[in-house]
């Protein structure tokens, strides 16, 4: 029996009975893959199945402001996944007629799509033969075939994708595509690998050679940028201010509180706004309240969180109208709504303690 067969009958028989497998269709699964960049199954699943209540169809997303598809994104993080999201339904509705494209390069052409999300929607939704090449099917291909390079290395993705390909079942290239990842979550783990109930242990070069623990070889080359900075909070009688600036490092095209970076900065794309300058002015009515440790990919942040409290806010608001920055005052129990960020609860948080 060949190592694709035995791995499709063990995908069967072992599979987890999640929402997305129920159908075969290109929109559930299009949001799930999204969702699932940087999100674990179990925190992503409660999420998945609002979304798909409130979007049902790329019509339904097409015709929603992005504040609203970022609230429905809340607790997933990496929020320009959702304004891509929204901007992908909106190119599927025009030119598609709200049909998912089978053409793998119109899908890349799509906001948000790379080629693992692309090969992934085509290959379980039509059945198409595009292998996947995700973190999972990475380790596991790598054991498997004896691949001993760096896998985040320059070279990695071809050459692992060259393998993929190569080991792709044909007749059954969504449950293949499927089966690896499963295969990677469940039995090839990073730490400690269930060998012994692998469908692909005969086969397996690490497991036969002993080298589960070294490989895969992961080598980073980029290291962690510290950012220290401040995060205001802006108070008016019993109300929080709350901005969108579309040229910051971070937060773009989402209400959120005013922030910015100070010291010593790495480029342009970290340096403070106009407005952050110009909250500076009233830096001695204000109460620290303590710091903020927030991590976004590989940036490590520190910021110290000023409260302001103002009775009157006309020159700040004036600030902002000729800025074009657009604002919006917020109550406290609608901070984490109208600012949907991990950042939002941390900062309610150090303002309730």
């Amino acid at each position: 029996m060949s190592p694709q067969k035995k791995l499709h009958d063990w995908y069967l028989l072992h599979k987890r009975d999640l929402p997305f497998r129920k159908k075969k269709q290109a929109y559930p699964i299009w949001i799930s893959e999204v969702m699932l960049q940087q999100t674990r199954v179990a925190a992503m699943l409660p999420l998945f199945e609002n979304f798909l209540r409130r979007f049902p169809n790329p019509e339904e997303l097409a015709k929603a402001s992005e504040e609203e598809v970022l609230a429905h994104w809340k607790g997933l993080g990496y929020y320009s996944r959702a304004r891509n999201i929204r901007k992908a339904a909106i190119q599927i509705v025009n030119l598609y007629n709200g049909s998912f494209p089978k053409d793998l390069e119109l899908v890349l052409k799509l906001p948000g799509i790379g080629n693992y999300t692309a090969r992934a929607i085509l290959s379980i939704a039509y059945d198409l033969p595009y292998a996947v090449l995700d973190g999972n099917v990475k380790r596991v291909l790598s054991r498997y075939t004896g691949y001993v390079k760096n896998i985040l290395g320059p070279k990695a993705d071809l050459e692992l994708q060259e393998k993929a390909n190569e080991f792709l079942n044909l007749e059954f290239p969504g449950d293949h595509n499927q089966a690896m990842m499963e295969l990677g979550a469940t039995i090839c783990l990073p730490e400690s690998p269930k060998c012994l109930v692998c469908p692909l242990m005969e086969g397996c070069f690490a497991r036969i050679h002993g080298k589960t623990k070294e490989i895969p070889i992961r080598e980073k080359n980029q290291k962690q940028i510290v950012l220290q900075g401040e995060i205001w909070i802006v108070q008016k009688d019993d109300v929080y201010l709350l901005i969108k600036e579309h040229k910051n490092r971070f937060l773009k095209g989402m209400f959120h509180l005013p922030y910015g970076f100070l010291g010593e900065l790495p480029n342009n794309e970290y340096h403070p706004s106009d407005f952050f300058h110009f909250l500076g002015s009233y830096q001695g009515q204000c109460q620290n309240l303590g710091t903020i440790k927030h991590t976004i990919t590989h940036h490590k942040l520190e910021y110290s969180v000023p409260h302001l409290k103002l009775n009157q806010t006309m020159e700040l608001e004036t600030f902002l109208k000729t800025s074009n920055i657009e604002f919006k005052w917020v109550k406290l129990d609608s901070l984490e709504t109208e600012f949907p960020s991990s950042l939002a609860k941390k900062v309610k948080k150090i303002l309730l303690y």
